[in-house]
């Protein structure tokens, strides 16, 4: 029986991940990631980015025991939490990530604005810090990257927002970057399609 059992039992899925593949969306998340670190501690860029993109680290610790997970995670948050695990990333996501991530700290003014302009009685300051990332991200990309549909960087912001920050802050989101999308349009700042984005009320 217990040779049965041995040969039955699945090992422990982490184990059988030598690496994780990129994708645009996870390019997506870690310039968001990066973002984040970026601000909280303004070291030089690079480092950020290696850190966080690479997983390259400046300082490691392996005697220190690794953090155990509170609860059970997902099979891509196990992924997600051993760093030691590479990503396999293909070279236009790369070349993505890095622009996006000097363009929304270039442009980061002009979201600003938009963003408090369209945050109806909520003054900036009072708006989360993660939220105010996510933002950035999906006005930057309507800014600066023709190839990359209004629609798509309104949706992938909705999804950051699900899985970084609270309940009410998807409709939040998604109302002041649907106006603000319609605002870029009008003016002419943009000139990519709306793709049937209602104007908010």
């Amino acid at each position: 029986m217990k040779r049965t059992l041995e040969h039955t039992l699945e090992p422990f899925p982490l184990r059988k991940h030598h690496s994780i593949e990129g994708n645009r969306r996870l390019a997506r998340e870690k310039v968001f990631q990066m973002l984040c670190a970026y601000d909280i501690a303004q070291v030089y860029r690079q480092l950020h980015f290696e850190h966080i993109f690479y997983r390259i680290f400046a300082d490691e610790h392996p005697s220190e025991p690794a953090q155990q997970p509170s609860r059970i995670l997902r099979p891509e948050e196990i992924a997600e939490l051993e760093s030691d695990i590479p990503i396999r990333w293909r070279q236009n996501d790369v070349t993505y990530a890095y622009r996006l991530f000097e363009e929304v700290l270039s442009h980061r003014s002009t979201c600003d604005e938009h963003i408090e302009r369209h945050a109806l009685n909520w003054e900036f300051e009072r708006i989360a810090h993660l939220d105010r990332q996510i933002m950035r991200i999906a006005i930057t990309e309507m800014l600066c990257f023709a190839d990359i549909p209004i629609k798509v960087s309104i949706n992938e912001a909705l999804e950051l927002a699900k899985r970084y920050s609270t309940e009410k802050s998807h409709a939040f989101i998604n109302g002041i970057l649907d106006a603000t999308a319609h605002d870029l349009s009008a003016s002419g700042a943009i000139t990519k399609p709306l793709d049937h984005i209602p104007p908010s009320a």
